[in-house]
């Protein structure tokens, strides 16, 4: 019983930093338009993620003396991607609604470019759909898109979570003491 509490308890303390690493992801996709080699940090950044899980889970794993259960460790990552989502997307909203209110459109109208700089695209229902949605007004608020973000991070999360956990109830190496 000990062990769920440890679990719950340092996925609320290890869930705001991973949170704002999160929300520090999210702002380097929102900004790579303005500034391009934002692009590239994002990328490094997103690689980094299931890197911050596994450490998170061995490092529960040591501290239990490698007796942590897999499921405790696949727990302990599923909250980390809620409770890091829960904080990374009121950043992005606040992010969406105040600081860049007009990158969901913005978006949009770049990949509508882009598809009728393509030779034979113009007739694309995929860009007559988009089009449709900018014209009436039914792109998704920044609320809705971060509220889809969320459940989506959440869903991978717990997908990312149960092979890290896996790896991380490998064998604990002993050092020596001779």
């Amino acid at each position: 019983m000990e062990t769920s509490k440890n679990i719950f308890h340092r996925a609320a303390v290890w869930g705001i930093p991973f949170g704002l690493y999160l929300a520090a992801v999210a702002a380097t996709s929102i900004y790579a338009d303005k500034l391009p080699v934002l692009s590239l940090v994002c990328l490094v950044m997103l690689v980094g993620i299931p890197v911050l899980v596994y450490r998170y889970q061995r490092r529960q794993f040591i501290d239990d003396d490698g007796f942590s259960e897999y499921a405790a460790l696949w727990m302990l990552g599923i909250m980390l991607f809620v409770l890091g989502a829960v904080l990374a997307s009121l950043i992005v909203y606040l992010l969406l609604q105040y600081a860049r209110p007009g990158f969901l459109y913005d978006q949009a109208q770049t990949l509508i470019n882009t598809y009728r700089a393509m030779p034979g695209m113009a007739d694309n229902d995929v860009l007559q759909t988009l089009q449709q949605m900018v014209d009436k007004g039914m792109l998704p608020t920044p609320i809705e898109a971060v509220v889809n973000a969320y459940w989506f991070i959440t869903f991978c999360g717990s997908m990312l979570s149960a092979v890290t956990a896996w790896l991380a109830r490998l064998p604990i190496r002993r050092k020596n003491k001779t």
